[in-house]
């Protein structure tokens, strides 16, 4: 079901004083915009936009990240904002058409297994979209596409997980291999293999689009501790709860032998301190505003891009008891992400991403 939040009257109020001020005047004002809709200069005033999730809002993972961003746009702008959560990867035409109904101006298609039906809903009911890695589906005034260099952030947290591995060997457990976990997956393995040449990488898979399956995340967790890992990379979403739930098992029954889990999406700091040793970040609140900015000047229909640079991912502050040089570690890296003198590679489709941890040693 849909969630309204209340709209701030303000701008409103605004544009009934310009029409009276308007109809007052002694010259006449004619105001035409011909631009047809899903062209360049269509500009419009944003009052309601929407996002729609796969799953809960409140999963301290990918859906929430998404729905707290555009809420946090929605009361600085002071605009609506309806979230329809727990959509699922079904046919989400009809809670298309929901959102529609109830004035969307934007809706956020916050899944890229959402890639091709929100493309097509736009151009059928000429509603602008957003989709999530599917450049190709760019069209002026339309449909946007959002880029998020996560591999910049991967690269981060595999410097880290390099320099504290005792044992050797990291593991990265994800939950599918969409686009986002690939590149994640190549930018851990890249920082990895420069943190530490000599570390092991295990790489395995829950299972296609098994991204709340916490009971196959548990199990495939269990077989990389029990195969030597003691730093887990894991691209869960909802399954990460197995994945958390596997490692404290093993640190409570091998306490001299303590593993650490690298979440992705999500600060889940406050509840799992005691294993998490850090996360990959997303923040789209600036893309979120640039869009409405860009709806209002008829400039939508282009890649909004979030990368370590802008601020758009991150990685989430190491705990107090990691060594400084680790954090110096992480920190130089950064800075030379920023300066180009480290280039991630951004690979995005799952034989691409495999060739490549060939390449580098990992198989």
């Amino acid at each position: 079901m849909s969630k309204r939040h209340k709209s701030k009257p303000f701008r409103h109020l605004v544009a009934i004083a310009v029409l009276i001020a308007l109809a007052l005047s002694a010259a006449p004002v004619v105001a035409q915009d011909s631009t047809p809709e899903g062209s360049p200069g269509a500009g419009e005033e944003v009052e309601t936009v929407a996002i729609i999730t796969p799953a809960s809002r409140t999963n301290l993972g990918w859906d929430q990240q998404g729905v707290d961003g555009l809420e946090a746009v929605g009361e600085k702008l002071g605009i609506e904002v309806l979230v329809q959560e727990n959509a699922g990867y079904g046919d989400i035409t009809p809670a298309l058409k929901d959102l529609k109904d109830e004035g969307a101006q934007l809706i956020i298609c916050h899944a890229s297994g959402y890639q091709t039906v929100c493309p097509d809903f736009a151009r059928t009911e000429g509603v602008k979209v957003a989709v999530i890695e599917n450049e190709s589906a760019i069209t002026p005034n339309l449909i946007s596409d959002i880029e998020t260099q996560a591999q910049e952030v991967a690269y981060l947290a595999a410097v880290a997980a390099g320099k504290l591995t005792k044992t050797g060997t990291v593991a990265v457990i994800v939950s599918g291999e969409p686009p986002t976990w690939n590149y994640m997956t190549v930018g851990f393995a890249e920082g990895l293999k420069a943190s530490n040449p000599d570390a092991k990488l295990i790489y395995s898979v829950i299972g296609e689009a098994a991204y709340h399956d916490a009971a196959g995340a548990k199990r495939v967790t269990e077989q990389a501790l029990a195969n030597g890992a003691d730093i887990v990379f894991g691209m869960g979403d909802g399954a990460s709860f197995g994945m958390i739930e596997a490692i404290r098992e093993h640190n409570e029954a091998n306490p001299d032998n303590k593993a650490w889990f690298i979440d992705v999406i999500g600060d889940k700091s406050e509840d799992y301190s005691d294993i998490l040793l850090t996360s990959v970040l997303f923040d789209y609140s600036g893309i979120y505003e640039q869009m409405i900015k860009d709806i209002e000047a008829g400039t939508f229909g282009k890649v909004y891009t979030m990368d370590v640079k802008n601020g758009g991912v991150r990685l989430l502050d190491l705990p107090d008891d990691v060594p400084q040089d680790v954090k110096d570690a992480v920190a130089t890296a950064q800075q030379d992400i920023v300066d180009g003198e480290i280039e991630v590679s951004a690979i995005g489709d799952a034989e691409g991403m495999k060739a490549k941890l060939q390449e580098l040693g990992y198989t």
